[in-house]
């Protein structure tokens, strides 16, 4: 994994970021349910027991672990984590994933990709990661091995994403910037570790802690050259 000389990288976030999330939040798009829905199916298929049981775990493994599910089912009860991403996170990106104001997306990325490295990090696994940039018709912008996906235990929840990425990456955090819409776990994060950070949405907050603020990511270019980061 190495940069050409000189060469800055833009970080995005997958979900709320690339595409609007219904009802404005991850938790009410439907994503996450559909998520729990089949996490509970996938408890009750390799543990063999009953509803009362399943919810039970559940609600216990949220309690200790909060969103990383896949590491409390892991340590608690020895189910292999990428098994577990790959039924829980197999859903219809259909359903839940549409282009909105993302119509240019894939010309405005092909023009950045020239002069730029384009990275997504996000705490989805790669099954939706994938599906979600296939439906964006952007899968080929982005090299694997810079989609940075939570199967790991490096994650934007566990706060140590992007220090990971600075590391993993051998790039200094001045030239990264992220583009986010969750201030919590996307924007103040990078800006801790010294990258830029460009907000996406409408939270009014946002203008005191971010370095730019845009409606939508068509509105990227835009951003890069407000913070000098795109001549």
């Amino acid at each position: 994994m190495s940069l050409l000389n000189n060469q800055k990288l833009i970080i995005l976030d997958l979900d709320g970021t690339l595409y609007r999330l219904q009802n404005g939040s991850f938790k009410k798009s439907g994503i996450y349910d559909a998520v729990i829905k089949n996490t509970k199916k996938y408890i009750k298929q390799k543990l063999k027991v009953n509803n009362e049981a399943v919810d039970l775990i559940v609600k216990e493994i949220i309690r200790d672990f909060g969103d990383s599910i896949s590491i409390g089912l892991e340590k608690k009860y020895r189910l292999d984590r990428h098994d577990y991403f790959n039924y829980a996170w197999d859903l219809p990106v259909d359903r839940y994933v549409s282009y909105n104001y993302n119509i240019n997306l894939r010309k405005i990325f092909l023009k950045l990709r020239k002069k730029f490295k384009l990275a997504i990090v996000s705490d989805a696994p790669l099954i939706w990661i994938n599906k979600v940039l296939r439906k964006l018709s952007i899968k080929d912008v982005f090299d694997s091995d810079y989609l940075f996906s939570g199967e790991g235990n490096v994650r934007k929840e566990l706060n140590n994403a992007f220090k990971s990425i600075i590391e993993k990456i051998k790039i200094k955090s001045s030239d990264c910037v992220v583009f986010g819409d969750q201030l919590e776990i996307d924007i103040m994060p990078a800006k801790k570790v010294g990258m830029k950070t460009v907000y996406v949405g409408n939270k009014k907050e946002a203008s005191f802690i971010a370095d730019y603020v845009i409606k939508n990511i068509n509105e990227v270019e835009k951003a890069l050259k407000a913070i000098k980061f795109y001549e």
